[in-house]
């Protein structure tokens, strides 16, 4: 029995692709937890990047790690929601924005009911979730690999999906979703609907781009004619939607609630966004050479988004149309609702919504096909490695 056979006959699960995974979150955990070591005092709350200069609940604050001067990102408010998933204690004053933040309650929600809801283990909880989507992520992805009868090592391209080093660096939710829809593209490779449904509905939960999912299966079936499998994989969106009513009905019982889901960069400028920020440089204070790098370095990344976009366009030519390309057009349409220049102004916020697409446009590569397609994962990797690089100099300066 040759190797595609063997790992769609094992469901998937051959020791391969699980080593594999095995090491990959060893990696990212390595990292972290060199970077804690070194860079944050050995406090894995640095994880988080927590701003020194907003105010944070009291039972949170004291072992904090803070960024003094910064504004902090979504891994700190992400934390708060894992420690009040039920929006019992009145936090949401804490967060930048309440219903947006509860609704993406997947990670947060697994984070409390791994510690059993007691705080002192809610954010080592939190740490473990996220590694475990890339075990998850990787150990599909190696699977779906194999199954093309590639080495499972492919799977390993997982951590380069930018969502993912995003994640391991600053513990946001986006690694779910990606590992997720590895997991969607594996089950659809494997016939298993159930799973399929399964990774769909769960998806919807994680983030709301996650709600692509189900929609390109819903889609599919349709073109098909399917109507009562179009009708399950329109269930799928059932949960998210039953937690949506629960957050939004809470909100209105709160008067102190605020943050709209809606973000003011919608629906402005379509399809021409991402280039009117392509050529408006940002201004960094950094020395002249730096910031000439960093901004050339910005333009690449932008480059490469916009290779993505443009493979998925190609991509879709073809027909009939795919569960996959039903997806990547759906990412398309959302690229046109959020092409306001601002929203393209930092790799690490225009990347993560977008890295579904992004390793689904990869993929093919590790089927055997063109290596281009890892083009823009490479690119915009240069820049997210650029942000990284000083805390691999706090490493290296403090292993010498």
């Amino acid at each position: 029995m040759n190797w595609p056979r063997r790992i769609a006959g094992t469901g998937g699960r051959p020791l391969g692709c699980l080593r594999y995974a095995l090491v990959g979150a060893l990696l990212a955990g390595g990292w972290q937890a060199a970077t804690v070591h070194f860079n944050y005092g050995g406090n894995w709350t640095g994880l988080f990047w927590v701003s020194g200069t907003r105010a944070m609940p009291p039972e949170l604050a004291r072992g904090t790690y803070t960024f003094h001067g910064s504004t902090g990102y979504d891994g700190q408010f992400y934390r708060l929601v894992a420690h009040d998933p039920w929006l019992r204690r009145g936090w949401w004053n804490y967060q930048d924005s309440a219903v947006l933040r509860y609704t993406r309650i997947l990670v947060p929600g697994l984070a409390w009911l791994a510690a059993a809801g007691q705080d002192r283990f809610i954010d080592a909880a939190y740490i473990s979730i996220v590694l475990f989507s890339i075990f998850l992520g990787i150990y599909w992805l190696s699977s779906w690999a194999a199954s093309h009868g590639r080495s499972p090592a492919w799977g390993l391209a997982f951590l380069g999906v930018p969502g993912t080093l995003i994640s391991i660096d600053r513990l946001t939710v986006d690694v779910a979703a990606i590992a997720l829809c590895a997991g969607w593209a594996w089950y659809i490779r494997s016939g298993s609907p159930g799973r399929l449904w399964l990774v769909s509905a769960l998806a919807g939960l994680t983030r709301d781009t996650g709600l692509v999912l189900a929609a390109a299966c819903c889609a599919h079936a349709l073109r098909g004619r399917r109507w009562r499998q179009a009708l399950g994989y329109a269930a799928a969106a059932l949960p998210t939607a039953a937690w949506y009513v629960f957050v939004w009905t809470h909100r209105m019982r709160t008067p102190a609630a605020h943050g709209a889901a809606v973000r003011h960069w919608l629906f402005r400028h379509a399809a021409v966004g991402i280039f009117m920020e392509l050529f408006r440089p940002a201004g960094y204070r950094f020395a002249p050479l730096l910031t000439h790098a960093v901004q050339v370095l910005d333009a690449v990344a932008l480059c490469g988004m916009v290779l993505a976009l443009a493979l998925a366009a190609w991509d879709l030519r073809k027909g009939p149309l795919s569960r996959e390309h039903w997806a990547m057009l759906a990412f398309l349409v959302v690229f046109l609702a959020v092409s306001t220049p601002n929203y393209w102004y930092n790799v690490y916020s225009y990347s993560r919504p977008f890295s579904p697409l992004l390793l689904l446009v990869a993929m093919p590569a590790m089927a055997g096909g063109s290596r281009w397609r890892l083009a823009p994962l490479a690119m915009l990797d240069l820049r997210i490695a650029a942000q990284l690089a000083p805390q691999l100099w706090g490493i290296l300066r403090g292993i010498a």
